[in-house]
């Protein structure tokens, strides 16, 4: 595997693993089937506990197969800035969105990040994995004790405001601004999207880290291994 240029996954968490980042609690953000989540836990972080976080119960079934793993289990709520109730757009099982009340939307059981891990005693470094469509920073609004310990984010992030949520997400430049102010750094990126019919970028998963993390001491491509 030639991981200076692999953009698969798996590229990204055998990059990743070199840094050493201590992850002792997870949690999947829209995790749907549960699949990629439970490869990251196994292959970058398997002492960790991880819980999948997914609003969809079409998914419990493959939830279930997943969370026989050592260290993953999951609970059918939406990620939110606080405990209560959402509406989720339950369109299609990869596509549900936050939405207003309509008659295509379902009421869910609402839980914010902060709660989640209060109420497991869980404490960091923390491994946060967002697939959430845009809804991003409501989920961090309730993720700021979380965040202040978090050492590694792994994100979907877009290229364009997207429709489904009225222009409200950030973009991926502007997001990586975002986790710049509250300390975290863009650090690996994997899985670039591209329009059909353009060949434009759509999305990505960037990958962010504590921005006083060693591997930043360094401004040279020949860098050194980190041995911290």
């Amino acid at each position: 595997m030639d991981l200076q240029r692999n953009l698969t996954l798996a590229g990204a968490v055998q990059r990743l693993k070199k840094n050493r980042l201590g992850i002792r609690h997870a949690f999947s953000i829209g995790a749907g089937s549960g699949g990629d989540s439970e490869f990251i836990q196994k292959n970058l972080c398997p002492d960790a506990e991880m819980l999948l976080i997914e609003a969809q119960d079409v998914h419990i079934p493959n939830l279930q197969k997943v969370a026989q793993s050592p260290g993953i289990s999951y609970e059918i709520c939406a990620a939110a800035a606080e405990d209560g109730v959402v509406h989720f757009l339950n369109s299609a099982p990869t596509g549900g969105v936050v939405s207003q009340v309509t008659q295509e939307s379902v009421a869910v059981p609402a839980r914010s990040i902060d709660s989640l891990a209060a109420e497991r005693g869980w404490t960091g470094p923390f491994f946060l994995k967002f697939d959430t469509h845009g809804v991003e920073l409501d989920i961090l609004a309730g993720a700021e004790k979380t965040l202040a310990q978090t050492h590694l984010v792994m994100m979907e992030v877009y290229n364009f405001r997207l429709n489904f949520v009225q222009g409200k997400n950030l973009m991926f430049h502007e997001m990586c601004q975002w986790m710049e102010r509250h300390g975290l750094r863009c650090v690996d990126m994997c899985e670039p999207l591209f329009r059909p019919n353009d060949g434009v970028l759509w999305q990505m998963h960037l990958f962010f880290i504590r921005a006083d993390h060693p591997v930043f001491g360094s401004n040279s491509y020949s860098a050194p291994v980190f041995n911290g």
